[in-house]
């Protein structure tokens, strides 16, 4: 049998894409004269079908009304005049070129070098555009100013992403500007950011006018002094000497000669990121000057002279963007137990061993792919479980999809960097079954044997033995062989966790449904069940998996599950952060878990576990009441799991405390919405007493509850919008316990002229997964409700894939970075259509993802992904 993972996997034929071959669309199947038919010849059977349904912008979806691709409705933005209005909170998605820059299309020869837009900002929000380009060639810039266009801050770095904060609430102007080349991007506005690396700001503290900067020596040989060397790159030498760092100063040189000698008059003529206070002009002109020197091949580095202060940072700063963790209790958890001591088997794609966030983490594994084909790492089984790529997404890069797991597992954490992990004072034994191809049922049992200290094709056994052990991985199909080998290392102590599959089905996918195993289904940010997960009596425990079609937190991103990710394949690999949905993301945070609950109670068995979960004391319940065949038991509780984890022992006993577990702590109710729930839980024991909570809208929000005695149960938020002007509107929702307070933040937007969620032109693609070539393409249609539909005809029996996206450079392919993409069923599992006659219910999401930022190396070493469209100017459609 062959596995895949359940999180993002994307079909391998998508590396046969480098061009499509189109089928014309036609009429459908023959059939005799209407006219003649005496009844006596029955009709012939349809031979070939049409393809139907509706496509769903993601919530809080908008787009730039001027890219690149001609046949996409254009709007201009390009002033402060155009500006284009858009909500709060937004996933945007654009294109900017300079001049003669780009792929050809609406802007190629003239430019479009910025893009204004008008929104309504709240204070502490935080906006940020993530850039699709490499950043240092294709470059761009952010900035913000207030509502008559006056420049308040600025992020000009050169990477892939810049961010800024609002200070106050108001209405303001937002600018994207082509600082070099042209590329496509998303700007998001919500309550978090997901961006670690902010980039460079006007309103960071630093001296203006003031540079440090190291030349290469192989480039620019030692001997000129530094007077010369200050001098080539236009600027005046301060202190410093040529073997290390060199303080530079714009100060008494001429702009212009400064400029010239950087190669920056016109992206500096060109810019509206312009001020007349002169000191901020000196910041701006120091922070375009930085990033000019890092585009020259003789500097290896320059930086403005940051003036630095004492203060505290937060550890992880990805950290408050997952919201999955809140959501299991898992701060609670933390403060009784961290996972010290025990060892998670992660039997995936292998893990990125360098990526900076897993480092301390692992200890050693194994690549147990025995075929050197579907391994694509050169060779069979060795002892190297690095994920070189499995080539699964759209370009050939990697998933990374183990890398992902792992870091949900136990990323370091307190580290200053990145993300946290559930159990991340235990250790990750990476092991390596899926390749390409996927993974095999008997590569998987070496796997499940090595981590639980049994003989194996390796020849070799870990060092200690793993305490759980994670598949996000399965297919159906039930193997008594497989059955036979997960009694043999569950007998060894190994706790079994696999996820329960991504195909929306009650078919048992395996190895999640065999006895003995923890099936784990996936629910979002609000305790849904998602809509991907599968479902039935195999269903065991239920675990944040994600939706990444809403943004119910109103934070502009997508809901997704974000850890560690990277991009590239072979010696082209950049370590990151990614955010995925899918019960390959639900799992780890189970196995996890588990972690916890062995490091706090070592002599607990599988059966103990089992035991503890059917008990319910572990868990919350959700859906029917008791086990149902969506979440099982429920929601797993980290809090009350390790509870009960140390009062199954012999140590001194924890008293269960009350937690006020409210969820979500955030609700967006956009510009169209007017309903959300909440929930309100003891997360841990004893008695816990809500107050009737109290909320300062003014008027425009009411809360029902729908509760019991102790005001434990579901609350109906409402918002009415009569009355009120046009803008972002904000509360706070306060719950009092005798356990404290939770606070949780309203936004939502009043507009007479902003529709529902707009991704802008798409396409709809639909693949051949029998040949990996597109059958055919069409443009869907966008409705007055915001829905896209589309059609297809002519379409032969057969098994397909169907893909949604945008092409806003104008390349011929639809869902490179920065461009809006979605797939039937999701986009993280894309199902195998099999067709057999006509279909009107094929509806799905399509949206705007971001690229999160890289570490460790140039963006411009990733390459760039999406998939053929069609030829030139066609988008695949009949003539």
């Amino acid at each position: 049998m062959l596995f895949r993972s359940l999180g993002v996997t994307f079909n391998r034929s998508w590396l046969l894409l480098l061009l499509l071959a189109l089928a014309g669309c036609g009429g459908g199947g023959g059939g005799g004269n209407d006219d003649d038919d005496d009844g006596s010849n029955p009709e012939p059977t349809p031979t070939t079908f049409t393809l139907s349904g509706a496509i769903e912008a993601a919530d809080g979806s908008a787009v730039d009304g001027d890219v690149n691709d001609p046949i996409a409705e254009y709007t201009a933005n390009d002033d402060i005049s155009q500006a284009q209005l858009i909500p709060n909170p937004v996933t945007l998605g654009g294109y900017v070129n300079r001049p003669g820059a780009g792929p050809s299309g609406a802007s190629q020869a003239a430019g479009d070098i910025q893009d204004w837009y008008r929104i309504s900002l709240v204070a502490g929000q935080t906006i940020t555009l993530f850039i699709a380009g490499d950043g240092s060639v294709n470059d761009l810039d952010l900035g913000l100013f207030d509502a008559q266009g006056n420049l308040l801050n600025a992020s000009a770095s050169q990477g892939q992403t810049e961010s800024l904060t609002v200070d106050q609430s108001g209405e303001y102007l937002l600018v994207v500007e082509v600082f070099s080349g042209a590329s496509n991007y998303v700007l998001t506005v919500g309550q978090t950011s997901l961006s670690s690396a902010v980039g460079m700001r006007l309103s960071d503290s630093f001296v203006p006018g003031e540079v440090v900067a190291r030349f290469n020596p192989e480039i620019a040989p030692t001997g000129l002094g530094l007077a010369a060397r200050a001098t080539a790159v236009g600027l005046a030498a301060k202190n410093g000497a040529e073997d290390r760092n060199m303080l530079l100063s714009l100060e008494g040189v001429q702009r212009a000669a400064t400029y010239q000698a950087l190669a920056l008059m016109s992206s500096a003529t060109d810019s509206v990121l312009q001020t007349t206070d002169p000191k901020l002009q000196l910041k701006l002109d120091t922070l375009r000057v930085v990033k000019a020197m890092n585009r020259r091949d003789d500097v290896l580095a320059a930086a403005p002279n940051y003036l630095r202060q004492p203060y505290l940072v937060p550890n992880d700063e990805l950290y408050p963007a997952q919201w999955h963790y809140p959501l299991l209790n898992l701060p609670q958890a933390w403060d009784l137990n961290t996972g010290s001591g025990t060892v998670v088997a992660v039997i995936d794609t292998g893990v990125l061993l360098s990526h900076p966030d897993l480092q301390g983490q692992l200890v050693a594994g194994f690549d147990f792919i025995s075929d050197p084909t579907n391994a694509n790492d050169g060779d069979g089984i060795d002892s190297d479980p690095d994920d070189p790529g499995d080539n699964s997404t759209p370009g050939g890069s990697g998933s990374f999809h183990g890398t992902h797991v792992a870091g949900t597992v136990a990323a370091a954490t307190d580290n200053t960097l990145g993300v946290a992990g559930v159990a991340f004072n235990g250790r990750i034994m990476p092991l390596r079954v899926l390749g390409q191809l996927g993974g095999t049922d008997y590569d998987i049992e070496q796997a499940l044997r090595f981590a639980a200290g049994l003989s194996n094709d390796s020849g070799t056994l870990p060092a200690q033995r793993a305490d759980v052990a994670n598949m996000s991985l399965g297919a159906p199909g039930f193997s008594e062989t497989f059955q036979t080998a997960v009694n043999e290392v569950r007998a060894t102590g190994l706790v079994l966790v696999a996820a329960a599959g991504n195909d929306a089905s009650a078919v048992p996918s395996y190895p999640a449904s065999y006895s003995g195993v923890i099936s784990v289904s996936a629910v979002g940010l609000d305790k849904a069940f998602a809509p991907y997960s599968n479902f039935g009596a195999f269903v065991d425990v239920a675990a944040p998996g994600g939706n990444t079609a809403q943004d119910i937190n109103g934070d502009g991103q997508p809901d997704g599950v974000l850890s560690t990710l990277a991009s590239g394949s072979g010696s082209n690999i950049t370590p990151g952060y990614g955010l995925l949905q899918g019960t390959s993301m639900a799992a780890p945070h189970m196995a996890g878990v588990v972690a916890l609950m062995r490091s706090a109670n070592p002599d607990l068995t599988p059966q103990d576990i089992d035991n503890l979960l059917s008990s319910g004391t572990i868990t919350e319940d959700l859906g029917a009441s008791g086990r149902d065949d969506y979440f099982g038991q429920g929601l797993i509780n980290a809090y009350q799991a390790v509870v009960a984890a140390i009062n199954a022992g012999n140590g001194t006993p924890v008293e269960p405390q009350p937690i006020l577990t409210v969820s979500p702590v955030s609700l967006n109710f956009g510009v169209s919405m007017t309903r959300l729930s909440l929930t309100v839980t003891n997360g841990g024991g004893g008695t816990l007493t809500v107050a009737v909570p109290s909320e300062d809208s003014g008027g425009w929000l009411t809360i029902t509850p729908e509760v019991d005695g102790s005001g434990l149960g579901s609350y109906a938020a409402t918002v009415d919008r009569s009355g009120l002007a046009d803008g972002v509107y904000t509360a706070t929702i306060t719950f009092d316990s005798n356990a404290g307070s939770t606070r949780v933040s309203v936004i939502m937007q009043v507009s007479n002229t902003l529709s529902a969620g707009d991704v802008g032109q798409l396409y709809v693609v639909i693949l051949d997964t029998g040949t990996g070539e597109t059958l055919t393409s069409t443009t869907a249609t966008r409705q007055e409700d915001g829905r896209y539909t589309y059609q297809v005809s002519d379409i032969p029996a057969g098994t397909y894939e169907i893909f949604a996206g945008t092409d806003s450079n104008n390349d011929g392919y639809i869902c490179d970075a920065g461009e809006a993409c979605g797939a039937y069923l999701t986009l993280d599992e894309p199902a195998d259509l099999v067709v057999g006659g006509d279909r009107t219910d094929l509806d799905f999401t399509s949206g705007f993802a971001d690229n999160l930022p890289a570490l460790g190396a140039s963006s411009a070493d990733q390459p760039e992904s999406g998939f053929a469209r069609g030829i030139d100017q066609t988008k695949g459609l009949a003539r």
